[in-house]
């Protein structure tokens, strides 16, 4: 890059807190065979000891350090900004890739012009880590085929500046950005690929009480999502309640998990550790029925206070007068949440590249993929 040509790829990287493991991260991204690199970090953590590091050890990286706290995808935006390569990938802090991870990629890309979906494996072997990455990730393990796929985690991603920006790129105000940026691009026509031999293995560092309780918040925010996709389709929003409620959706994603296990050579695994994936879906499945009862239920009483009876005594019905408070609280409840699920300081949910995991056709808003000599993608 001597002649100022901008590098052929851009890894853009967010960054709240991630002391713990950004080291890992660079170390892996400085030893990649492929050429040439530039590495996009943006910081907005409250203290300087992931710039320390980031500055201090890794001085060919472009660190830019935020003093407003940004949300990953907010960062990811800023990032590509800075980024002058054309060819944009995403990562995050607590993944490490293999050496020959962006070859792959590249390689994917220029044999199809898509988006890329890259694997993403598990660091280490604790019982409970293998669990959690199943519950999260099983649809994008290492030994699966390449495949078009209906959702891309920011975790192992590449995408073209050009692409990016048709799709307007991510939503910076969402947590569950990269579902939506999904979904955009494959609104404005493109393919998701998935291409296995690009690995990164995603060091997960929650507990069990932490890891259910990241479940149950992506679960309300996917359940919100899918109500600004449905709008005022009740009727969809009831039956998603009602096979939330029921063990319909849970036995369908367990089934979903299996199958993408076997395929990713880790049916053992799914076995052993198949009380945290049963848990960690009932968690996310618990968050998304709370949001669709609240919504059913608001929606409901709206109704009756615009009854025509009350509107033609021109005073507001004793049903509806007697439900005020507790409409109240309800609107206080869904505000302190979302506050907090925007300022939380835990970058297991912040930086997370792991989405709600299941129900990987409705994400995308259609029917299962049509592949190649009849396969589908389930």
């Amino acid at each position: 890059m001597r002649d100022g040509s901008p590098p052929a790829v851009a890894v853009v990287l967010p960054a709240f807190r991630s002391q713990t493991t950004i080291a890992g991260c660079l170390e892996a991204l400085a030893a990649q065979t492929f050429r040439p690199v530039e590495v996009v970090v943006v910081d907005s953590s409250p203290d300087d000891d992931t710039e320390r590091i980031v500055c201090g050890r890794f001085p060919w990286v472009r660190y830019r350090r935020s003093e407003e706290r940004l949300l990953p995808h907010a960062a990811r935006n800023l990032g590509v900004q800075l980024a002058r390569s054309d060819l944009l990938v995403f990562t995050d802090p607590d993944v490490y890739a293999h050496r020959e991870w962006l070859a792959r990629l590249v390689a994917a890309y220029q044999a199809t012009g898509e988006v890329v979906v890259g694997a993403i494996a598990c660091f280490g072997n604790r019982w409970l880590d293998r669990g959690i990455h199943l519950c999260k990730f099983s649809k994008w393990l290492p030994a699966a085929r390449p495949r078009r796929v209906d959702m891309s985690p920011t975790a192992n991603m590449l995408v073209s500046r050009r692409d990016l920006a048709a799709a307007g790129g991510f939503p910076g105000g969402e947590l569950l950005g990269d579902v939506t940026l999904s979904r955009r691009l494959v609104a404005c026509g493109k393919q998701l690929w998935f291409e296995p031999a690009a690995v990164v293995e995603h060091h997960h560092l929650d507990g069990v009480r932490s890891f259910l309780a990241e479940r149950y918040e992506r679960g309300r925010m996917f359940a919100e999502l899918r109500c600004g996709w449905l709008a005022e389709r009740r009727a969809e929003l009831g039956g998603y309640l009602l096979a939330t409620a029921l063990p319909v959706r849970l036995a369908r994603i367990l089934g979903l998990v299996a199958v993408h296990s076997r395929r990713g050579g880790q049916m053992t695994s799914y076995l052993a550790t198949f009380p945290i994936v049963l848990a960690g879906h009932t968690a996310s499945l618990a968050g998304e029925a709370d949001v669709y009862a609240r919504r059913l239920l608001s929606r409901r009483r709206a109704g009756w206070r615009a009854s025509p009876r009350s509107a033609r005594q021109g005073t507001p019905s004793r049903l509806a007068f007697g439900h005020q408070r507790e409409d109240l609280a309800l609107l206080l409840a869904d505000r302190d949440q979302a506050v907090a699920g925007a300022l939380a300081p835990d970058r297991h949910v912040l930086q997370d590249g792991g989405v709600v995991a299941h129900d990987f056709e409705e994400v995308a808003g259609r029917e299962p993929l049509h592949l190649p000599g009849g396969q589908q993608d389930r």
